[in-house]
Formats: structure tokens, sequence, C-alpha cells
């Protein structure tokens, strides 16, 4: 039905006027409405006038729109909906720019007029008017929460920037990100049909577009955007601020090719911002927490890699001492397993005369003892052992959570430190003997000198000629020993040259031969064709295999026996190739009380020995890059030598 109204003239009057135009006085009242609007003559099918508002919407000057026919106005109007008095869809005709969508409604102007009023809505401002819409935009706008909460970054920036199409019909929507390496916006996010809008915007756009802005053909250009948005033919470009006020992070775009910004467009603009800003902070927190996580992880890896392999014991204590834990290293060292002590009270495993269960009590209190040194502590056997301990408290909530016990067995350390001790003053012996064994040589000589000429002089049928002969043998003894005290003390370099290891042992057997027959002593030698030569001293070397000859022939000069001297071609380890020479007797062996210590200097089996021969042998064999070994059992002795040949002694 069309609209009953009465003529504005009576609204205005009560009355027609005679005096005042008509037409005038329509297109007076024309201009007070705010909406779009037209005034249609039917009869002649022409507008008579435009108001303001539908001047800006279509960009049409007055001039163009009076007096023009309707079809130049609308793309499908057709008359006769007028009669009909219902709200019609139209395309409206805009100078220079696509036909906009809009909704039509017709009020006559008088019952007896063919003049009609024809006010003029954009159809997307007609629909956000609908309660299908308002259902759909509160439908949208439930989803934002659910979108941040279940979507990463990228997942939700796409479903956000969907929702101004799918509230008004908009296809033109895109996000501008601040970058950190460069002076410039870069559009990240876009739901463009066709790129309008630049991949860059310069960062000073971001300054200038602080908080909410709308710009339409008409306005002044000061953005990058907008003159883009212009160059681009755009009905307006509407645009949000992300982040917060003071630190701006980009902007949410939105433009409009056919229509004119609708309502409630930039309410909504701004609150799907704040839901991006929520998901640009989401993703912040969410990558810092992913980082503590991973460096959490890590560091928890670390100190269970550390809780099981380091070489120091862990106790870890309850606040009320008890044992919560104990890591492989504390098992070791007290002889105890995690599922025997876990629950029992620690004064029960740690056992110690010494102040540790003081040191615990005050831990519990949240006095830590960082530095408790060698203090004894038992193992599980009864024996002790010492040990340095730290007793760590460590608190949570202001209370106190637990106490860490962390010891290490410090026995070895001790016994290294003891050698050190016992090497210093070898050393020291060392230098101590060489100046003695210098000293006392000089007159020895002359002692020795002396009674050589006494015993010229007395002749051998003296009396005194047997004490004189001693006296000579006592001082060449005394000499002997000197030389070997001055050879021990002094630095030893030996000169390397290729030695015949065969001939070498074959000239010391046959030295001593004649001792041996005296003593009924047997050798027997072994040696294999093609033995390969080693690099070394060969007048050191001789002296190695004297000491161990004449050692083994004392041994056996009680009862006689074997001595057997065998060399061979062994490999080591890294398949190097070694000359292995074994001097073994069948003698009473090496006691028990001396037999770790027989390479030490001044230890000795003989009553006139120095104790020097086997400490000297061992360096000289150290010196050549060798190794010599000893097996003793009662009923014989096994002496091994191993030396790097030639070609594999690097």
């Amino acid at each position: 039905m069309k609209e009953k109204t009465p003529s504005p003239f009576q609204a205005l009057w009560g009355k027609p006027s005679q005096k005042i135009d008509p037409g005038r006085l329509a297109r007076m009242l024309l201009d007070l409405v705010t909406e779009p609007a037209l005034l249609y003559d039917a009869a002649q099918g022409r507008f008579l006038h435009a108001n303001s508002p539908f001047l800006v919407l279509t960009a049409y000057s007055a001039a163009e729109v009076t007096n023009t026919p309707d079809v130049v106005i609308f793309e499908d109007f057709d008359p006769t909906a007028l009669d009909t008095g219902e709200a019609i869809q139209l395309s409206l005709k805009l100078r220079n720019r696509p036909t906009l969508p809009v909704v039509v409604r017709f009020t006559q102007v008088e019952a007896a007029s063919q003049w009609y009023v024809l006010r003029i809505t954009p159809l997307v401002e007609h629909q956000t008017n609908t309660r299908e819409w308002q259902e759909k935009i509160i439908h949208v706008l439930k989803t934002l929460p659910g979108i941040i909460r279940d979507q990463d970054l990228d997942q939700a920036l796409n479903q956000m920037i969907a929702i101004p199409g799918e509230l008004f019909d908009i296809n033109l929507v895109c996000i501008y990100q601040a970058q950190n390496d460069a002076p410039e916006m870069r559009k990240v996010k876009s739901e463009e049909r066709i790129s309008f809008f630049p991949e860059t915007l310069p960062a000073s756009d971001l300054v200038r577009l602080a908080g909410s802005n709308i710009w339409v053909p008409g306005k002044r250009v000061v953005t990058e955007l907008h003159r883009s948005a212009r160059v681009s033919g755009l009905f307006y470009v509407a645009s949000v601020a992300l982040g917060d006020p003071k630190a701006s992070i980009g902007l949410l775009v939105v433009g409009g090719i056919d229509s004119q910004p609708p309502p409630l467009l930039v309410a909504v603009m701004e609150l799907l911002g704040s839901y991006i800003n929520m998901a640009y902070e989401n993703s912040i927190r969410s990558e810092n927490l992913s980082k503590e996580i991973h460096e959490s992880s890590r560091k928890t890896t670390a100190r269970e890699v550390m809780y099981e392999y380091v070489q120091d014991g862990i106790l870890v204590l309850n606040p009320d001492l008890s044992i919560a834990a104990i890591n492989p290293a504390a098992e070791l060292i007290l002889g105890y397993t995690d599922h025997e002590i876990t629950g029992q009270p620690v004064e029960n495993v740690l056992i110690s005369p010494d102040r540790i269960t003081a040191v615990l009590a005050s831990a519990a209190e949240g006095i830590s003892t960082p530095n408790l040194e060698s203090i004894t502590l038992h193992h599980r056997d009864g024996q002790t052992f010492p040990a340095d301990v730290k007793v760590l408290s460590y608190e949570s909530d202001g209370r106190v959570a637990g106490v860490v016990v962390i010891f290490r067995d410090i026995s070895e350390h001790e016994q290294i430190r003891t050698q050190t001790r016992q090497l210093e003053q070898r050393a020291l012996l060392g230098e101590f003997m060489g100046v003695f064994a210098h000293e006392v040589l000089n007159p020895i000589n002359s002692i020795s000198t002396g009674v050589q000429v006494l015993a010229r002089r007395l002749g051998s049928d003296h009396p005194s000629i047997d004490l004189i002969n001693r006296m000579e043998n006592d001082c060449q003894r005394l000499h002997h020993q000197m030389e070997v005290l001055k050879s021990y003390a002094k630095p030893y370099e030996p000169f390397q040259e290729p030695v015949e290891m065969g001939s070498l042992i074959m000239r010391v057997i046959e030295r001593w031969r004649p001792r041996m027959s005296r003593v009924n002593v047997t050798p027997v030698y072994q040696v294999p064709e093609g033995l390969p030569k080693v690099m070394g001293d060969w007048r050191a070397l001789e002296q190695v295999f004297t000491n161990l000859v004449s050692n083994a022939t004392d041994a056996m000069s009680q009862n006689g026996g074997i001595l057997s001297v065998k060399l061979d071609v062994t490999t080591d380890g890294a398949n190097r190739k070694q000359v292995e020479i074994a001097v073994s007797d069948n003698g009473p062996g090496i006691p028990d009380e001396i037999r770790g210590r027989i390479f030490e200097p001044f230890v000795t089996t003989k009553s006139t020995g120095t104790g020097l021969g086997l400490a000297i042998t061992k360096r000289i064999v150290t010196a050549h890059r060798g190794v010599i070994t000893v097996n003793t059992f009662p009923g014989g002795t096994v002496f091994t030598v191993t030396l790097p040949t030639i070609e594999d002694q690097a």
C-alpha cells in the first residue's frame, strides 16, 4: 500500500498555500531530510531536485540531477513501483564509479499530485538495521574468543580478516605489521580479490593513522594509504591502529569499491582490532612460554644427566631429613641401593664420627654448610673413607623444602697427595744423593789409591796384606755404589741408535756364564729369526739386562736353577709391533711385603744391595718408551720388558 501522508503544505500551515510556489516549497522540505533523497515527478518521468546527502553520495552536481530522466540516475528504475508504496532495491548510478545497490522508499507529496519523495538508503546500511544482520553480528562476535583461544596466530588472523566481509559484504581487508629491520609496514594478511592496497607502507603512516580513521574522496590526502586509495578509485578506506596506543604495531585496513562506509564499520573494526591485539599478545606469550618450557626442559635434562652421571654422591632429603632420592654415584660410594634407603632417616646412612649430624640439623632449619672438608664417612660394610661434603638447604614459599647433600670420596685424592709428597721427597733425596756421591767419591778414590800404594810397598808376603786387600775391595764397592747413586740422581736422556736385542742379550749372558757355572745356574736363550731392531742406547739397555740377569743369578745362587731369556715379537693395543724380552728364574720369588714396591728406590731383597738396581732399570726402560712388569710366585719370578720396534716407534 502507498504511504498516505498529509500534504506538506497542510503539515506546515494547516491549509493549502496560494502564495508560495509548491515546487520551491517541496525543494526546501527535501533539503531538511538527513538521508539521501530525490524529488520525482512521475508525470514527466524526471527528477526535480536532489538534497545535499544525495549529491555527496553520488558525486553529482545539483544541475546534473535537476530535470534528469529517471533512467539516468537509476539503472533499473520502474515507475510502476510507485503505486505499490513498498521499498524496492535498485542500482544507483554514481559519477565515475560502479553502481551502488540501494533501497528506495517512495512517499507521495500530495494525493492529487504526481510528485514523490524518494528516500535512498545504501543496501549495506539497510541490512545493518535488520534483525537478521544483528543476529549475525552477535554470532560472529561470540566466535572471536574461541578463535583467539583455539587457533595459532596465522589461523586466527586468517579468520578475523574474513569477518568484515561476512558482516558488510566488504572485499578489501588487510593487516599491515611494522617491521623491526626496516622503517616500514608490510602487508602480512590480505582478503582482496584484486590487490588494491600496496605491499608496504611507510612507518610515518602508522604515526598519522593513530586510533581510528575513515577517508573518503574529497578529504585531504595525508598518508600513502589514502593516496593509494584515491588512485585505486575506492569509495572509502577505514583503518584502525593495532597494539598499544603509545606503541602501535600495525594497521587493520578496510576499503570499499562500490559503496559508502557502512554504519558500525568503525566500531566493528575497533572491536576486531582489540581481538587482533589479543591474538598477537597470545602469540608472543605462547612463544615466550614455549621458549621458557624448552629452556626449562633443557635445564631439567642437564640436571638429570648431571644427577645420573656426576661422580659426586648426591642425597636429596625431605624437610624431616628422610631420604627422598639418591644418585648412582652415591649408591656406589656408600654401598646402598635407591630402594633400600628411600624414606630412611639420613643418620642411618650417613654415619660419621664427625659433626655431620649437627650440620644436617642446621640445614633443616635453613642454614647451609657448603664446605665440610675431610670428614670420615662409613661404607655399608663398615669401612671408612675420607670425604668432602656440602650440605645445602633450599626453600619454597619461604619454607625449607628440602636438603641436598653432595659428597665426594677423596681417598684416591689423598693417595695421590701422599704419592706426590713421596715423589717430592724422593726428588729432594735424589738431588742430595747426587751431591753426596760426588763429595764422597773423591776421598774414596784417595783412600783406594793410598791402599794400593801401601800394598805394593809391603809386598804379598806381609802379614797385613789380607787386611789391605779387604780395604781395597771395600773402596771399590763404595766407589761402585756412589757411581750408581750419581747415575740415579741425574736426568737421563738415552742416545738413540738401532739396537739388535738378540746380540745384546747374548753378550750379557756370555759375560755372566762363568758366574752362572759357579752357582750351578743353567742359562736358556730363545730368539726368533728376523727379530726387528729397536731404537735406543745399547749401553743403557745392556745395563738393564745385566741387572735382571744378575738378580736372577743371585736369587738361584743357593740351590742353582734355570735362567730363561726368551725374545719374541708382539703387538700392543694399537696393533704396533714391539719386542718382548722375558727373563725368568726358578728362585724363591719376591716376598709379598715388597712385591708392590720392587721398582722403588732403596727396596731390595739383598743384604748387600743398594736397592737402586731395579729403580734404575725401570727408569731406563721408561726412557725408551718401553714397559717393565714383574710376575712372581713361590718358586719363580718373571721380569718382562717390552720395547717398541724401529718401524713402529713414532
